[in-house]
């Protein structure tokens, strides 16, 4: 399953006018396996309804190191996942421990978010909405795509995509479908999606342009593995876009996210637990 990290990402990727563009979405000469399906689509289609399954069903709570760069600062973070939503914990700031000063201010936000009930039903919304966001991109890949098959890399069978002329995007976000050029790579025996890499072959307009667009040319990577009992987690997520947003504000989204250090969340956790467990963690955590 996404992590609401990576799903984040993916919904920040996916509305570039309004909040940004969809990201879910090179080359070893082998054939995949004559016993896969003959179609390409149906063998995408079994991947992606794992992917939605996953989604659904797979409400086991997480900690994990998030270590983050942009073209301002580099963050690396101590997250935790509890029932009442993730609360993370700066430990690094461009490769620095915090000072005093950035240490209180970074306890006042998480204790904000902890104690404030205002804040956590913001913060709790906002996931929710990036994750059924998410979850549509995922769902809607099946459909938005033609497949044929690649090769084998590494053990994974390959898929190249391509737009569907035929599709009709249900939301204003999803006609970047359009515009998107990649490959895929799944992992047959647990029937997960491994790893999605894409690009912009056109300049994808909003609302005519009035909304927004962004440039052609933009690329995205986003990676998964099983990170242990059987749940899959994303582990890298690289964006590079470029655009305008309404009224000709430059939008640039280069960010690599890195998911490392996964341990199982106690079940039950709660946001308080959680802090007082990240306030016990040492202030200094090494960059992965």
């Amino acid at each position: 399953m996404l992590s609401r990290k990576v799903r984040r990402t993916l919904v920040v990727c996916a509305i570039a006018g309004s909040t940004a563009l969809a990201c879910m979405l090179q080359n070893s000469g082998a054939k995949p396996d004559a016993s896969l399906p003959s179609d390409a689509s149906q063998f995408v289609r079994e991947a992606i309804g794992r992917e939605l399954s996953a989604i659904d069903n797979d409400h086991s709570r997480w900690m994990y190191h998030l270590h983050r760069e942009d073209e301002k600062n580099t963050q690396d973070r101590q997250v935790i996942e509890t029932k009442e939503g993730e609360l993370a914990k700066v430990v690094l700031w461009n490769g620095q421990p915090l000072t005093p000063e950035q240490r209180q201010s970074d306890n006042a936000r998480m204790r904000r978010q902890v104690e404030d009930p205002q804040e956590r039903a913001r913060l709790q919304k906002r996931d929710k909405a990036d994750a059924d966001k998410a979850r549509q991109l995922i769902k809607n890949i099946p459909d938005a795509f033609s497949f044929t098959y690649d090769g084998v890399e590494d053990g994974l069978v390959r898929v190249a995509l391509t737009p569907n002329p035929h599709y009709d995007p249900p939301t204003r976000e999803m006609t970047v479908y359009h515009s998107m050029k990649g490959k895929l790579w799944i992992d047959r025996s647990a029937m997960r999606l491994a790893r999605i890499e894409g690009e912009l072959f056109e300049d994808v307009n909003f609302g005519w342009g009035l909304l927004g667009h962004l440039d052609k040319g933009g690329t995205f990577k986003v990676v998964q593995k099983d990170v242990g009992q059987g749940h899959w987690e994303g582990v890298l997520v690289d964006l590079n876009l470029r655009g305008r947003a309404v009224i000709f504000k430059t939008i640039a989204v280069k960010q690599k996210r890195v998911f490392t250090d996964f341990r199982r969340a106690p079940d039950g956790l709660t946001l308080s637990t959680a802090l007082e467990m990240l306030e016990k963690t040492d202030t200094v955590a090494a960059s992965k």
